[in-house]
């Protein structure tokens, strides 16, 4: 694990310290890897709460609780981002019957394909050798990074499109560019949309001229703040918006009295180049800890 630097070592560890706990570097990235997985957890639960009710019934979304983990449910669309359970073993130790019961919440909703999440602060630290005797296995795609920051000196950068935040009636547009960046079906923009009518989530924007190219997400919940799907089209990249929005979110969250800041992204396989994981660096986060991803054996 990696500890924060300069100012924004000071402003996160000094949080860290107030929590329970004995104090040094040991309690206080322990306390930062799983406030990183509590808040992609509630951001996550709260962004399925948004779904519209016709589309959500449509691929069967939904989120669970189960054996500790907080389970993301969707059976009729095939992408893992929504077939995963987050923070088996982090709050409290995971026992055999915990895993039992996360398999069979997904085997219920006619899920075959998903992950299990395995922070390496969990426990006990054998929990991972309950998943592989049930079949799961590391995907080409092993980990996730983690990263985390504080919210002193907020980075800003040069951009040729404009970066800011939605403004009301714009929301669609958002919707619609975040869909396209991630290719996902045009389905999901009224999904995206919605979330920025929810009180904890604020959406932000690329324009190009007066076309909404690309967006992102800001998720709020008391002194930390999440970022979520922040994307560009694809011809509009290389512009310098995926990383000014990025950097944006730290600012707002900033403002709106946060103290830490989380997100993740997948880690690279063999050589490929990975500009989410490389934005995040320049943007101030450190990797808190590689997250496993254990596959279903269906997967």
């Amino acid at each position: 694990m990696t500890q924060f630097q300069g100012q924004d070592q000071k402003t996160v560890l000094n949080v860290c310290a107030s929590r329970a706990g004995q104090p040094g570097p040991s309690m206080k990235a322990t306390v930062l890897a799983a406030a990183a997985d509590g808040i992609e957890a509630a951001a996550l639960r709260d962004m399925i709460a948004a779904a519209p009710p016709e589309f959500a019934r449509a691929v069967g979304l939904k989120s669970a609780t189960a054996g500790g983990a907080t389970l993301l449910i969707a059976p009729g669309i095939p992408d893992i981002q929504f077939n995963r359970a987050i923070g088996l073993g982090v709050h409290s130790a995971a026992t055999e019957a915990d895993v039992d019961a996360v398999v069979a919440e997904f085997a219920a909703a006619g899920s075959r394909t998903y992950w299990i999440h395995w922070n390496p602060i969990g426990s006990p630290e054998n929990a991972p050798q309950w998943l592989t005797a049930r079949g799961f296995a590391l995907p080409p795609r092993r980990s996730w990074a983690k990263v985390a920051r504080g919210v002193e000196s907020p980075p800003r950068f040069p951009t040729a499109l404009e970066v800011r935040g939605a403004h009301p009636g714009e929301e669609n547009a958002a919707g619609e560019a975040i869909t396209r960046a991630f290719g996902m079906p045009p389905a999901f923009a009224g999904w995206f949309a919605a979330l920025a009518l929810r009180p904890r989530w604020r959406m932000y924007v690329a324009l190009d001229t007066a076309n909404v190219v690309g967006g992102g997400l800001l998720y709020v919940q008391d002194n930390d703040a999440w970022l979520g799907a922040g994307g560009v089209v694809k011809e509009f990249r290389g512009r310098g918006a995926h990383l000014e929005l990025m950097a944006l979110r730290i600012r707002e969250a900033r403002a709106v009295g946060c103290t830490r800041v989380f997100t993740e992204t997948g880690e690279p396989v063999a050589n490929e180049a990975n500009p989410s994981l490389a934005n995040m660096h320049r943007c101030g986060f450190e990797r808190l800890c590689s997250r496993l991803n254990y596959a279903a054996p269906d997967a």
